[in-house]
């Protein structure tokens, strides 16, 4: 599987990092491609990406890239993954998917209409200790589980991205994935009702979201993310809430912790944690490895979309995020 990455900042970087360690030959870095005007020759002489060209269509009218990496700015997500389909390649795309429920599914009605492979880089989701969890819940160890608790506060006020309404930013759409992405993975799609606060920035974006979803069989998640707190009130954990007990894990996006209790809090049992490759470089990241196996794997069996992250999981992340930012009035120019 030849990969053509199209944006080299940070997350191409960690990922390039990574894939570099695993030593998969199955998974080639092939080419890379960033925006007009910038040269990315240096990236892929760092990361060893075998060729460089001079802008994103060029990289997709290779025949040789097999699967197009989308990992710009937000707000470039749907233009890019729009013009590598129509070009007969298969797409990654880095989350958020797509700013709003209409162009994510305008993106795979047109993946579904050319045949072609698409999956939304939902790294955490592809991360073994989430089966792990949801294996042992299956086993009864803490009974039924109805309710959970999501928290992601930290303070990432340094990063202007996430401060420009112009580039897609906002906390839910830059935590949304992270929060609605471990839901999802544990009480499925099948939504009642989303209600939300939302706190803006001068700037117009959403800073900090507190929300609850309703799902259709009763069960509740309550949801607080936020990129502007203080850093000694920062917060990073999920707990699922069952009848007989209770999971914590931290932090939310990758646990490198996961315990069990019973209701009177008396420890069950600890889960071990699969071992990760760690970027090289600050600041350490780790388990990337594990979505790109499984998209070179499904691509190799001749699947449309990832079994742990299928579209209908992106599309109902998708919708949540957009009626989130439609209750707290955050509108992007370009929608």
């Amino acid at each position: 599987m030849n990969i053509g990455v199209c944006g080299t900042g940070t997350i191409a970087s960690w990922m390039s990092s990574i894939l570099n360690q695993l030593g998969n030959e199955n998974i080639v870095l092939y080419g890379c491609a960033t925006a007009p005007g910038f040269d990315c020759t240096e990236f892929a002489q760092k990361f060893g990406w075998k060729h460089v060209y001079p802008d994103y269509d060029a990289l997709m009218a290779d025949p040789e890239v097999d699967v197009v990496y989308v990992a710009v700015p937000n707000s470039f997500h749907y233009d890019l993954c729009k013009k590598a389909i129509e070009a007969g390649k298969n797409v990654v795309c880095e989350k958020p998917f797509a700013v709003n429920e209409k162009l994510a599914q305008e993106i795979i009605d047109l993946a579904e209409e050319k045949g072609v492979f698409l999956s939304e880089a939902l790294w955490c989701s592809f991360l073994p200790v989430r089966q792990m969890i949801r294996d042992e819940i299956a086993s009864g160890l803490i009974g039924e589980v109805k309710e959970g608790r999501l928290v992601h506060t930290v303070n990432q006020m340094f990063l202007e991205r996430l401060k420009s309404l112009e580039l897609g930013g906002g906390s839910i759409l830059d935590d949304g994935p992270y929060t609605l992405g471990c839901m999802t993975d544990f009480f499925g799609t099948e939504i009642e009702r989303v209600d939300a606060k939302v706190r803006k920035l001068d700037t117009g974006v959403d800073a900090d979201d507190e929300y609850t979803v309703t799902y259709k069989d009763g069960s509740k998640v309550y949801v607080h993310q936020s990129f502007d707190v203080p850093r000694e009130v920062h917060a990073d954990y999920g707990e699922l809430l069952g009848s007989k007990g209770k999971v914590h894990f931290e932090p939310l996006s990758n646990p490198m912790e996961c315990k069990f209790y019973d209701l009177e809090g008396n420890l069950l049992k600890e889960l071990t944690i699969p071992k990760q490759i760690v970027n090289e470089g600050m600041p350490p990241v780790s388990g990337y490895e594990y979505e790109w196996v499984a998209f070179e794997k499904a691509m190799r069996e001749g699947k449309k979309e990832c079994d742990e992250v299928p579209h209908k999981k992106t599309l109902a992340i998708a919708k949540m995020m957009t009626e989130i930012r439609r209750q707290g009035d955050v509108v992007f120019p370009f929608e």
